[in-house]
Order: C-alpha cells, then structure tokens, then sequence
C-alpha cells in the first residue's frame, strides 16, 4: 500500500516544490517506512513506502536504473521466476531485484508493452527523460487505484484521490 504521487508541467513550468512535498507527506500513512521525492524541473514524483516482501527491503523510490527513466509504484509482482526469464539477461543485473527494479527492467526491454508481462498488483509511473515521455498503468484488474487531473498545463496523479485535492486547481 505505498503511496505515490506525481506532477508534470506540461508548459515546462517548473514544479512547485513545496506542493510536492506536502501531497508525499499527506500519503505518509500509505507508507511509513520511507518518503522521497525526485524534482526535474517540470516533473515531480514522491513515494512514501510501505515494507511488505522480503524484496522490498531493498527498495528506495522514486528509483532510476540510469539517470533517465524514474519511477514511481505500489506494486507486487507476482510470476517473477518467468518475468526474469523472459527479460533479456543484460537488463537485470541483479539475482533477486525488488519490484520496482523489475518494472524498470520491463520498461527497458518493452516500452509500454512491458504491462503485457507483467502479473501481480500494481500502479506505477515511469517518467522518461529521453522521450520526455510519462508512461502510467496499473494492474489489468484494476486492484490498485489510479487517480488523475488534467488541467490547463498540468497532469497530477496519485494511488491517493484526496492527495490530488491538495493542489487547489484540482
């Protein structure tokens, strides 16, 4: 049940920090274990964690693999013996990643195909520096929730609607 929470500067307006920080903490009761946020100018992501796998004990988020695509997720991956297996071996370089490194690990190796592949429960959002491209899903049976606003210049996302209300466009 970890938290996150996203914004993006459609405009390339940078993001107001401060608004960030307060919907990450707001959703520290999704995840009491730890809190981060990644800011890059128009783009902000903020994960509160919550520990439930032995996996997770090595997760920190908002996680990169390279510097250039960050994600954010409340995830369990299920089917992780296959997924290893169908991933191409150069993409993981670990013997046991967390979940959150196997979604990126996903991502790397199928794009937005990567939900194809993946089983479990899960939301997540990936921001692709490259592409300049953000990429959300959750799972295919809708478990874990999804919330969003468009507005003028403005995506704002989160697992948590109430978190979306903090910002006073929404």
């Amino acid at each position: 049940m970890s938290g996150i929470v996203g914004i993006v500067n459609i405009d390339g307006a940078p993001v107001d920090r401060e608004l960030i920080w307060r919907c990450t903490d707001f959703l520290s009761y999704r995840g009491p274990d730890a809190q981060q946020v990644h800011v890059d100018r128009n783009v902000a992501l903020g994960h509160t964690l919550l520990r439930t796998t032995y996996e997770s004990n090595t997760e920190s988020q908002p996680l990169t693999l390279d510097g250039k695509v960050w994600l954010i997720a409340d995830a369990r991956i299920d089917g992780r013996v296959e997924l290893l297996r169908q991933l191409p071996a150069s993409s993981v370089s670990k013997s046991n990643p967390n979940d959150a490194e196997l979604i990126l690990c996903a991502y790397e190796a199928w794009g937005a195909d990567c939900i194809h592949h993946l089983i479990g429960d899960f939301v997540f959002a990936i921001w692709d520096t490259r592409s300049q491209r953000l990429f959300c899903a959750r799972d295919h049976l809708g478990v874990k929730p999804f919330f969003y606003a468009h507005l003028a210049r403005t995506f704002i996302f989160s697992n948590t609607l109430n978190a979306l209300r903090l910002d006073h466009r929404v």
